[in-house]
């Protein structure tokens, strides 16, 4: 037989530690992970160094054909705690210990009490605590925030299997930082059993402070309310379809109007018409809208959005047919002058070796060819980089709108490194004017005439408030492109939902896409626009009675808004109403066949969207200035997810939307302490104080 199956697991653990004792550590334990029958399952090796302190822990175990580092596998129910065997033996009304570490259960093991763990501080979670099932368990934590968090961690998963559970106060013990029950036996050498028992509990103070607090009282709403969509302020042209998408869909209405104006205004473009909105000033608003749905997952956004989108894919339908026909077109003129050009080489070889005179502007010309090639005509963009957009944007100069179902990783996007300058990018097309030079190694240096476009796209909550804080509290997102997104809505879904499968009403439908239809086909001069060197696009005027109305309602919004009264972020985005209110009543006066000046009706009906929209504003603002009762109210969903004795960083540290910040996390839970929904546990550690919090059953 080798010598290698002769070892003993303490000579196989000297020669597996040789690498630390040669670093001067020496052998500090061999600790035994047995079975429930007392059979070996893996060893662990503890080596120490004597002035540094420094640890070399590992586990071993028999391969079959000698000892290796490693540990078995598990078992499926998850791994064994040590001592088991003597847990199995033990009469079930025994006290067992719970302590941090082998060297601590083997010392109270050593006096005749139970005692027993399953490894380091982070270990908790992959053991198998069913031995401890309904038994009477007493946790002895290292003084440590690491040792306060594994005793919390255990202590959830021993009430869950019905055991009690106490917990000794390590805090009346003396122990310095870190300190462990091995430290306070060096410290009482003559302590025994009865002297471990009788160590104060922090269980009666904790149980005392339970029975104190109140009951848990439930969380106010965090969303201030918002109104329901009135169908009269949507053109009449899209006004059934709108109403009967929403309602074969079961969502509110808000997730069909939007994306309809929208959609509207982006078939008109963002440069083929202007509005003015003062009789002598130069004030001109293009028709450039951004909208955004905010709602739940399985809210229905997703498809309220895709009516809209089928609509403006199909309007350039015919666009599209016709680019067909002159890219083959330039394609065979192509071929015919490249086959021109080959004749003309031909004859002017002839001509050399005859010794002909060639006229070589005549040879030229014969074979020239510089016909620009078609551009494809698009409305839609998804994922395009700026670059790429910029050069879309040359090709069709009228304006595109981008749909993004989901608007948080567009978002997320922009703030990639590298895309800093994607940001101001997209700040100029929300006003479609000026021109825009976007300079690149590789694409060289791409001159876009004007920046139009149009957005689209959903959002969920969660998401959204992260983005919102950032927007509300400053830093990168801070700079005014949130309160670009006026159209952007968050409704109270119905209360009720019943299934529907019926036909759409297609009359509705194909009133919706004529109107799409006539909007992209719009000429300026057949609608009665002007022209000025002051605009560089036409432009209609407000009529009297509609420039009236304007101007009462502009005076009103600015005074409130110049008392002071209305946060800066809220300052910030109603400022921009009055541009909002003039491009809405732009494109719902030509929506519905309107001429001329815009009239009063479309600016009344405008100024209607405006204060249903100022409601929704309010809502998406909520979540960065309630003070944590958004933040609360998602944290109170993810009860079951976190453990008694969670820190507020255990929180932050999941990424979970709208809880990955650390003051939002604190303020959240500072929500749920007022509403006696979790206890704060001030724990000590000897260094800096640390808060744990536990929930209210």
């Amino acid at each position: 037989m080798s010598a290698v199956f002769m070892e003993t697991p303490q000579t196989a653990a000297r020669r597996l530690a040789t690498s630390a004792i040669r670093q001067g550590m020496r052998p500090d334990g061999l600790h035994i992970y047995t079975q429930p029958n007392g059979e070996p399952m893996f060893w662990r090796i503890r080596c120490k160094h004597p002035e540094t302190g420094e640890k070399w822990i590992r586990p071993m175990h028999w391969t079959g054909n000698g000892y290796a580092i490693g540990e078995p596998p598990a078992p499926a129910t998850g791994k064994l705690l040590y001592r088991l065997h003597e847990l199995e033996g033990a009469a079930d009304g025994s006290m067992v210990y719970v302590v941090e570490g082998e060297a601590c259960a083997d010392a109270l093991a050593e006096l005749g009490l139970l005692a027993t763990t399953s490894g380091g501080a982070s270990s908790a979670d992959g053991a198998d605590w069913s031995p401890l099932a309904g038994r009477c368990v007493r946790l002895w934590p290292d003084r440590d925030e690491q040792g306060i968090k594994y005793a919390a961690d255990v202590e959830d998963r021993l009430r869950a299997l019905g055991s009690i559970v106490e917990r000794l106060n390590v805090d009346a013990l003396g122990l310095p930082a870190k300190g462990d029950c091995v430290d306070w036996l060096a410290v009482h050498p003559g302590a025994d059993a009865v002297a471990v028992n009788a160590l104060p509990l922090a269980d009666a103070a904790r149980a005392a402070s339970h029975a104190e607090q109140p009951t848990p009282e439930p969380l106010p709403d965090p969303l201030p309310a918002v109104p329901v969509f009135n169908p009269a302020l949507l053109p009449d042209c899209v006004r059934t379809w709108c109403t009967d998408a929403a309602d074969s869909l079961q969502v509110p209405l808000d997730f069909t109007a939007v994306p309809a104006m929208v959609g509207l205004a982006a078939a008109l473009g963002g440069r083929q018409l202007a509005v003015r909105l003062k009789t002598h000033g130069h004030w001109y608003e293009r028709p450039i809208l951004w909208g955004c749905v905010v709602g739940r997952p399985s809210s229905g956004k997703s498809p309220a959005l895709s009516p809209a989108r089928r609509l403006l894919e199909s309007v350039v339908g015919p666009e599209r047919e016709e680019y067909e026909r002159a890219r083959k077109v330039h394609e065979g003129k192509a071929i015919l002058a490249d086959a021109r050009k080959a004749h003309a080489k031909d004859e002017a070889r002839k001509a050399i070796k005859k010794g002909i005179p060639i006229d070589p502007e005549a040879l030229g010309e014969s074979a020239r060819f510089d016909h620009d090639a078609p551009t494809e005509p698009r409305l839609v963009v998804n994922d395009a980089t700026v670059e790429k957009l910029g050069e879309l944007l040359n090709e069709n100069p009228r304006g595109l709108i981008q749909f993004r179902d989901e608007l948080a990783g567009w978002l997320a996007s922009l703030d990639r490194e590298g895309r800093e300058q994607d940001r101001a990018f997209w700040l100029e097309c929300w006003n479609g004017t000026g021109p825009y030079t976007c300079d690149r190694i590789g694409r060289g240096t791409v001159r876009i005439e004007a920046c139009a476009v149009s957005i689209l796209g959903g959002m969920q909550p969660g998401k959204l408030a992260e983005y919102v804080r950032g927007a509300v509290r400053g830093g990168f997102s801070d700079d005014g492109l949130m309160q670009r997104f006026q159209l952007a809505v968050y409704p109270d879904l119905p209360t009720s939902w019943r299934y529907t499968d019926r036909p759409l009403d297609r009359e509705a439908e194909e009133r919706a896409r004529a109107a799409f239809n006539r909007l992209r086909a719009l000429i300026p001069a057949d609608v009665g626009a002007e022209t000025t060197e002051a605009c560089d696009v036409p432009f209609l005027h407000l009529s009297e009675d509609a420039q009236a109305l304007f101007v009462e309602w502009q005076t009103e919004l600015m005074q409130r808004l110049r008392a002071g009264s209305e946060p800066p972020f809220m300052e910030s985005h109603l400022a921009k109403y009055p541009a909002l209110a003039g491009r809405l009543a732009l494109v719902l006066h030509l929506a519905d066949n309107g001429t001329g000046p815009v009239s009063a009706d479309a600016v009344l009906k405008a100024l209607g969207w405006c204060e249903h929209l100022e409601r929704h504003a309010r809502r998406i603002y909520a979540p960065a200035t309630d003070n944590g009762l958004t933040a609360a109210h998602l944290l109170l969903r993810k009860r079951d997810s976190l453990a008694n004795g969670f820190s507020a960083r255990d929180v932050y540290r999941k990424c979970w939307a709208g809880l990955n910040d650390p003051d939002t996390v604190t303020e959240a839970l500072a929500v749920l302490s007022d509403h006696y929904h979790v206890i704060e546990v001030a724990e000590t550690t000897g260094g800096r104080p640390f808060t744990s919090y536990r929930w209210v059953a």
